[in-house]
Parts: structure tokens; C-alpha cells; sequence
């Protein structure tokens, strides 16, 4: 189900640990997590979502292609223009973030809770429990841990998580 709802063939990998959340002997929630070294603070909305010296319409996106055989689908991207109101970053598809990487150590790669266990602070207690055990010299603090290709929803859980709206991505 995972793989179904984010996406299939780029969430595990040797290096990675999983976390499941069991209830009624069932899986209701899973968190694959990764060793990382460097991670990028995002520019918080408190700072009016990027600072002056840097251009929002120039930022460049990745590129991404998905093959199938022979056959390619190149990603994109129309841009729409908003009402004042609907500019809120939360609305907005890109992550702004700072040029200078910060160490840390531990990568979010996905999180997944099943649709009927969603809003029960699921997501909250796998962070927790990574948090506690990921590193066996120490416990991580909630800013420390690192997010990947967060969604709307993402974003909302890891500021909301950590307590800043710049957290850490990678």
C-alpha cells in the first residue's frame, strides 16, 4: 500500500531502517528512515517565504524524466497565477532553502499511515520511536531529523513535529 500511495521503487534500499506502527495486528503505519551527513534548512514563512536576494520565479527544478522502454514522459510545469490570499507558501509546490548545508544524521525517506488510522498521531509515535533508537550513542532531538520530498501534509508534520516551520531537508 505503501509503494501504491507514494510511489514504487525509490523507497527502500540496503542502507535504509523501517519503522512499523502495529494496531489489531495490522499495519497502520510505516517510516523508512536513512544515514545522512548534510541536510538544508528550509526558508521558514516568518521570513516571508525566502529572503530578498533570492529570486523565486529563477529557482530551477530538477528535471525528471519516467521511461518505459523506449518511451519517455518529460515532466512540465505550468504556472498558474494565484489570488493574494492562495499565495500562502503552504500552497506553493516548491522548498526554498538555504544554500549552506547543516550535518545530520538522520533522513525521513517516507512516512504512510493507512487512510483509517490517519489524524491518531501515528506518524508523531514512529518519529518518536526513530528518534530514540536510531543512533545507539544517543537520542535525537525532533529538529535533527531531516525530511525528503515532503508533501503538503509532510510539511505540515514536520514543522508541526519539530516546532519550526525551517525545518531540516534533504
Amino acid at each position: 500500500m505503501m509503494e501504491i500511495e507514494l510511489g514504487d521503487g525509490w523507497i527502500f534500499h540496503e542502507n535504509c531502517k523501517v519503522y512499523l506502527f502495529i494496531s489489531c495486528h495490522r499495519i497502520a503505519g510505516c517510516m523508512v528512515v536513512e544515514p545522512i551527513t548534510t541536510a538544508y534548512r528550509i526558508f521558514s514563512r516568518s521570513v516571508d517565504k525566502a529572503p530578498d536576494d533570492v529570486d523565486v520565479k529563477n529557482v530551477k527544478q530538477r528535471p525528471s524524466v519516467l521511461q518505459f522502454g523506449e518511451i519517455c514522459f518529460h515532466r512540465e510545469v505550468a504556472k498558474k497565477h494565484r489570488s493574494s490570499e492562495a499565495t500562502d507558501s503552504k500552497l506553493l509546490g516548491s522548498i526554498l532553502c538555504e544554500e549552506e548545508a547543516t550535518p545530520a544524521s538522520c533522513g525521513v525517506r517516507a512516512i504512510w499511515v493507512s487512510p483509517s488510522n490517519r489524524r491518531k498521531h501515528i506518524a508523531t509515535h514512529l518519529l518518536d520511536a526513530v528518534r530514540q533508537s536510531f543512533n545507539e550513542d544517543h537520542v535525537l532531538g525532533p529538529t535533527a531529523l531531516a525530511f525528503s520530498q515532503p508533501t503538503s501534509a509532510g510539511k505540515a508534520l514536520a514543522s508541526k513535529y519539530t516546532g519550526t516551520e525551517s525545518f531540516l531537508v534533504y
